[in-house]
């Protein structure tokens, strides 16, 4: 009697154990728990995407936001896979990388996202070079994945972006992370039509070019959720220091002239008018307002002439500016001069100055 219950015992036992190994091995199936963007989509699930970018980021260009790229490429998500894609986005019309990283730093977390778009480029190439872009790329990248260690990467190289040097950082930056870089340009130049029938102002893509952009993206997700392609991860980093905290320094050290301070921002509209801070390096930007009736001025950094800036825009809009990077680590002096001279786009009698703060290093 013993040794029976002793061996239905054990069968149960080696019941239970086999049921619990088939459930385990079921659950490791491709699929069965979809984590990552590729299996949410081969197993028909909803997913959360969002978008860093610049204007083409937000669609600029379009004739409406139907247009647009990322309404196209919802459209084919939801054909293709049967799932919804819930957008969400980081945009800005004149971003760079620098900006984008800021404003991604400051944005509310959005909890899981399963794909993320990185549209940077040609904005960055107008205030600094290669290796610059590159800092500061990366260090997207890695706040990125930081912030949401879920979330795919693709990047897009822009179709008008002709600096090869940042082409090639974009490459580089995206293998390194196992970001999936996708180049425009390449589809554009396939098509055998002319830039001036694919964009609206030889920059931003209009309906036409915006069909390209949907048309490779959905092709390159389609084969990547074929191949059962592994997600971007969070590799060690190529710069140092790559892990950037950007902070915003609102004390000024020093005052000339009739700037006035109301509602946390300095403004004056009077030509040698200066703002002073201080700072630690490596890199510094500007918290602006800019507007329509923005005005210029002279940005010098411990007494040296480094650029000139303009507060104009077409909508008032609050700017996080580059300025400049590579300094050394040490403390450093900048020094914010009105200038005498307004944008060619100002038509309006002001040429105001608005700043509420500089960015540098977090401390």
């Amino acid at each position: 009697m013993k040794k029976r219950k002793i061996g239905i015992y054990f069968f149960i036992i080696t019941f239970i154990y086999g049921l619990y190994h088939l459930f385990d091995s079921l659950s490791k199936v491709e699929g069965a728990n979809p984590t990552n963007v590729y299996q949410k989509l081969s197993s028909k699930e909803n997913i959360n995407y969002l978008i860093i970018g610049d204007s083409i980021g937000r669609g600029s260009g379009a004739t409406s936001k139907s247009s647009a790229w990322f309404t196209r490429l919802e459209r084919h998500l939801h054909s293709e896979f049967e799932i919804k894609a819930r957008r969400h986005s980081i945009v800005q019309s004149g971003a760079t990388a620098f900006e984008g990283l800021y404003k991604l730093q400051q944005s509310e977390h959005l909890g899981k996202i399963d794909l993320t778009f990185i549209v940077f480029g040609e904005n960055d190439r107008k205030y600094m070079d290669e290796k610059q872009f590159s800092y500061f790329y990366e260090g997207l990248i890695r706040k990125t994945k930081q912030l949401y260690p879920d979330t795919e990467i693709i990047t897009i190289t822009e179709n008008p972006l002709d600096n090869e040097a940042f082409v090639q950082a974009i490459s580089v930056i995206s293998n390194h992370y196992g970001a999936k870089n996708v180049d425009m340009r390449k589809p554009f130049g396939q098509s055998g039509l002319p830039a001036q029938e694919l964009t609206k102002d030889m920059v931003h893509p209009n309906d036409e070019g915006y069909k390209i952009y949907a048309d490779t993206l959905i092709k390159k997700i389609r084969e990547l959720a074929g191949s059962h392609a592994e997600i971007a991860e969070l590799s060690a980093p190529i710069h140092e220091n790559a892990d950037i905290e950007i902070a915003s320094i609102p004390h000024v050290t020093d005052i000339s002239g009739s700037f006035i301070h109301k509602d946390g921002i300095w403004e004056s509209s009077k030509a040698g008018d200066s703002l002073e801070y201080q700072f630690s390096g490596p890199y510094l930007g500007v918290n602006m307002i800019r507007s329509e009736k923005g005005g210029k001025m002279d940005v010098f950094i411990d007494d040296a002439y480094i650029t000139s800036l303009s507060a104009w825009w077409p909508l008032t809009k609050e700017r996080y500016q580059y300025i400049i990077s590579g300094l050394d680590h040490g403390t450093h002096h900048v020094k914010f001069i009105i200038s005498d001279e307004k944008s060619v786009n100002n038509s309006t009698n002001d040429a105001v100055i608005q700043i509420s703060s500089i960015l540098s290093r977090s401390e």
